[in-house]
């Protein structure tokens, strides 16, 4: 006689049905959590580009030049039995990467554009507090820049929070709330209208062996382009 199949009590459910339910709520949770990771790496800049191409002049090829008068000299074809050679220019040199003094057109967090230069960098730089000194083994070295809003509203941005030395190793420096005797300091808190511009000095603090080779800056947390020079 076959035994009969237990009943479940009402409002109980069976394992499988319990199992079922969990992993049916797993597998929503981590959808919406692959969804958030993605979301959030974009938010923080997956997909940043590093801008080292100056504000300079365009670079003009002269490799080839043209024969007295303008004229363009005719193709004069090669005996019987000789290969012809094509003539053949020179390909347009890549700009040179930033370096102090060049400007960089970079944006901000909404999109404004902003032109950054890299004014000047004293290295080493005397702290202009005598109470307030580098730690042993370390200096500080200053930088001067520029910011000019280009956009068409106001703009907060300074840098004072995104910007970076990088020395040979790799290592890299923020910056410190240290003033030097390079000049004024560059405001940390600013608001710079249309068409407006600020100037100023941020001081960062490296071991006195390092050589400081890369400038970063990234105008905004959020922004997603980084401004590159090389020193």
């Amino acid at each position: 006689m076959n035994a009969a199949t237990p009943s479940l009590r009402p409002g109980v459910a069976s394992r499988d049905q319990n199992c079922g339910g969990i992993m049916h709520t797993r597998t929503i949770g981590v959808v919406l959590a692959v969804g958030c990771t993605l979301a959030l790496a974009a938010c923080n800049g997956r997909d940043d580009k590093v801008v080292t191409k100056a504000n300079n002049p365009t670079i003009i090829d002269k490799s080839v030049t043209e024969p007295p008068g303008g004229a363009v000299s005719p193709t004069v074809a090669a005996p019987a039995g000789q290969a012809t050679t094509a003539p053949t220019s020179a390909k347009p040199s890549a700009p040179p990467a930033a370096k102090v003094g060049d400007t960089l057109s970079l944006t901000n967090t909404k999109g404004v554009p902003v032109d950054v230069t890299l004014v000047k960098l004293v290295d080493p730089a005397a702290s202009s507090n005598q109470y307030l000194k580098p730690k042993a083994g370390n200096r500080y070295v200053a930088v001067q820049w520029k910011i000019v809003n280009s956009g068409d509203q106001p703009i907060t941005d300074t840098p004072n929070y995104g910007s970076h030395l990088i020395d040979a190793d790799g290592q890299q420096f923020s910056s410190t709330y240290s003033e030097t005797s390079a000049g004024p300091a560059f405001p940390s808190s600013v608001s710079i209208p249309p068409g407006g511009s600020r100037l100023g000095f941020v001081t960062y603090e490296v071991p006195t062996d390092s050589k400081i080779t890369t400038i970063q800056l990234q105008i905004s947390m959020m922004s997603t382009n980084t401004g590159q020079w090389n020193v």
